[in-house]
């Protein structure tokens, strides 16, 4: 009978600190978080979701406004969508056409406001949303070299910037990330007309994205805009 309360009390003990356990691990993502997030995104990976309103309404907006003539056109998603590129190349004329939450199938679905914005030089950062919903680094690649392509085809100087990583608390994402750059500097050097740019050098030179660049290890703030401004000012002038 001893023996049996026993067990039960190291069950009970085991299944509470196993608990405990659980939520240490989730709440301050230390190991095993990220190598079960892995594992979750292998066995049942989240499926990316239809764009969202945001999308389709920007969307609408430069079918409908944007074809005008431009200097430079941005594309990417909210990392581009959230800056002020007139503000810091205030000396030519820039299309923003990065939209929040955007994915490469979604630059995609809108080449066609790309092209509207005759601009001859493209500078294009994308990629890490893709990732979040577990799309696979061939599938993003693919996606890439299918937009460069038809970019380069429209008579346009490709600026490939280097998908930007994240911070330590989304330093799961990383590996894909590096992975995407590492062909995406390939694809540059073997493609006439495209350019790779690595903003990780300034912006994530430990291989992480700099606290001081980001509240959220993924978004940017000024400073991190003004670095991102720095390594490209002498591909855009």
């Amino acid at each position: 009978m001893k023996s049996n309360k026993f067990f039960v009390i190291v069950i009970c003990t085991s299944m509470f600190l196993s608990f405990g356990y659980g939520v240490v691990t989730v709440q301050y993502k230390i190991f095993p978080f990220e190598q079960l997030r892995v594992i979750r995104q292998i066995v049942s990976p989240r499926p990316a979701p239809s764009h969202y309103d945001y999308f389709y309404h920007k969307k609408s907006f430069f079918e409908q406004h944007g074809g005008h003539s431009y200097d430079v056109v941005f594309i990417g998603d909210s990392s581009t969508d959230n800056a002020e590129w007139q503000d810091l190349f205030p000396s030519l004329r820039i299309a923003n056409r990065g939209i929040h939450g955007d994915r490469t199938d979604g630059v995609i679905q809108r080449l066609e406001n790309i092209y509207s914005t005759s601009a001859p030089k493209a500078f294009m950062m994308i990629g890490i949303n893709d990732f979040v919903y577990g799309t696979s680094v061939n599938e993003v690649f693919d996606n890439y070299k299918n937009i460069v392509t038809k970019l380069v085809e429209h008579g346009m100087e490709v600026y490939i910037q280097s998908t930007i990583l994240a911070g330590k608390r989304k330093k799961y994402l990383n590996k894909r990330i590096m992975a995407l750059n590492e062909r995406l500097q390939v694809l540059a050097e073997q493609t006439d007309s495209v350019t790779y740019i690595d903003l990780n050098v300034g912006l994530a030179p430990d291989s992480l994205l700099k606290t001081t660049y980001s509240r959220d290890d993924v978004h940017l703030n000024g400073d991190g805009y003004a670095m991102w401004k720095e390594l490209i000012k002498s591909y855009i002038q």
